[in-house]
């Protein structure tokens, strides 16, 4: 096709294009605008549902986990030693006490002699929790709390976190209930009593009324309900907004489609199609950084890295290329390479060294994915792998859907392979995930190592990670190390293992064998 008829095609698009922008743009606008603010709405009340959850989730395993050391006196300081710890780590969670009739009788905040009251309870759940929501502690300065109770043991959160969120509409009302009594919890605007009608038995629902739109979401797993709504004028505005977009978008109609041209042509170079090219070119490898014996310096196993080395010679970060491959669905190509690498790499390793062991990490992703038990069995039927000779290291967003990802935990562990719960105290769902799975080894996040001795507020969490580890009976290893203090510290402290500068950087795999062939007990360099 000559230039001149691509670009009376072009025109003849851009003419078809206006006619029929003009003839939907207003019913679009309108349809759009509802859609549009309805998904707002719906988001605004799931991020208060969230809230609400995330504290629920942190209550529910902080009861566990004071339960676990019920043969020590309530207020004991081992207790509230361990209170201490789980309002560290809980972010939604302002303290962590225990409750004598109505009175708070210690915290993670310390021991009240007499004991702080608290008031009547104001409503019991369907799982036999207490709720009070309008309390004033004495030493808060008049803010108001809302107290959740279960066999003594309580959470305290402000009465009005959840619904303190940013929005970026104006006159937003925001409100939490809950299900059942349908009282409210706490809000913020006028907000009816039929909104939490109109929910019925569901678990979602949207609808205009009057001035508003509403949103209503409830919790499939907790007692509680969040609701939002929007003013009207917002709808319109939306509505307006849309149809100035909509009707000029056929007079640029040529242009869109050239646009849409450069763009195809620039996906075509986009890190995703780079990727697959990679992939097939082979350009990825493996390093491997030791993980040493604390006590003895001696080296017992090592973390396999991906590496991305492009045919120019580039280097490209793994913190580039991992996020993309996820985001692309390609996660489990990489995966997969590193298993076919560490497959060769590590020929004959453990008939030399039967205690040493190879980590791993898996992605979301593999960890959904049954051909991924099969992939490992045979990686440690090829490699001759024993119990423990390979390590699974799994992160606390690759295990989302515990139900799926538990599954392939188990068959993995039946098989004769770890599993690591990798970058622990990163996630809101630590707790929840020490509980739901069976793990070999804990491995402590460098963000909380690097805190250590630097007299940071968070330099107390890692203390309470190796307490927890403990007393769940997992191994631990420390990422990050850097430091011959922190190393002193954590040996101290009972943490077996430790990975990072101090004692090794990420090797090739003929470097890793030397050292294990020479009996390299790790020093720093």
């Amino acid at each position: 096709m000559s230039k001149r008829s691509a670009t009376v095609l072009a025109l003849v698009l851009a003419l078809l294009a206006i006619a029929a922008t003009t003839l939907f743009s207003v019913h679009l606008a309108r349809r759009q605008g509802l859609e549009f603010e309805t998904g707002r709405v719906l988001g605004y009340a799931r991020d208060v549902l969230r809230s609400s959850d995330i504290a629920a989730d942190q209550f529910v395993n902080a009861v566990a986990m004071l339960e676990a050391h019920r043969s020590a006196q309530p207020c004991s300081d081992t207790i509230v030693a361990v209170m201490r710890g789980l309002s560290l780590i809980s972010s939604n969670l302002k303290a962590v006490g225990y409750v004598a009739g109505d009175r708070l009788m210690c915290s993670s905040l310390g021991k009240f002699a007499e004991g702080l009251p608290l008031g009547p309870v104001d409503t019991i759940t369907d799982r036999g929790v207490a709720l009070r929501l309008d309390v004033a502690l004495e030493f808060a300065g008049g803010k108001r709390f809302t107290v959740a109770e279960r066999d003594g043991y309580a959470a305290i959160v402000p009465r009005d976190m959840a619904i303190d969120t940013t929005t970026r509409q104006p006159n937003v009302l925001l409100a939490t209930f809950t299900p059942g009594t349908g009282e409210l919890r706490s809000s913020r605007g006028a907000v009816k009593r039929e909104w939490i009608d109109a929910l019925g038995k569901g678990t979602e629902t949207s609808f205009v009324d009057g001035t508003h739109l509403v949103a209503v979401v409830r919790s499939k797993q907790y007692a509680n309900g969040a609701i939002a709504a929007l003013p009207l004028a917002n709808l319109e505005r939306q509505v307006r907004a849309s149809e100035m977009l909509l009707v000029p978008v056929g007079v640029v109609a040529g242009i869109v489609l050239a646009l849409a041209i450069l763009y195809f042509a620039r996906m075509q170079l986009a890190l995703p199609a780079i990727l697959k090219v990679a992939l097939r070119r082979h350009e990825f490898f493996v390093n491997y950084q030791p993980i040493v014996d604390l006590q003895t310096g001696r080296w017992v196993g090592a973390e396999a890295l991906i590496r991305w080395r492009r045919h120019t010679g580039e280097m490209v970060r793994p913190d580039l290329f991992i996020p993309a491959a996820e985001d692309a669905g390609l996660i489990r190509l990489i995966t997969a390479r590193v298993i076919q690498l560490v497959t060769r790499d590590v020929a004959g390793l453990f008939e030399r060294h039967a205690q040493f062991h190879i980590g791993i990490n898996l992605s979301s992703e593999d960890l959904h994915d049954e051909a991924t038990i099969e992939r490992l069995r045979r990686l440690a039927a090829d490699t001759r792998a024993s119990a423990g000779n390979l390590v699974i290291e799994a992160s606390e967003r690759g295990l989302a859907e515990p139900q799926v990802a538990g599954a392939i935990v188990r068959e993995l562990r039946a098989s004769g392979l770890h599993v690591a719960i990798d970058d622990f105290g990163t996630g809101y769902s630590s707790l929840s995930y020490l509980e739901r799975f069976e793990f070999d080894y804990l491995k402590i996040d460098k963000s909380f190592i690097d805190t250590i001795g630097t007299g940071a507020a968070t330099s107390q969490v890692v203390l309470h990670i190796i307490e927890m580890a403990k007393a769940l009976k997992l191994k631990i290893v420390a990422e990050g190390v850097e430091t011959r203090a922190q190393a002193d510290f954590l040996r101290e402290r009972g943490v077996q293992y430790a990975q990072g500068w101090l004692y090794g950087k990420p090797m090739s795999c003929e470097e890793l064998r030397a050292g294990l062939a020479a009996g390299n007990a790790a020093t720093a360099g």
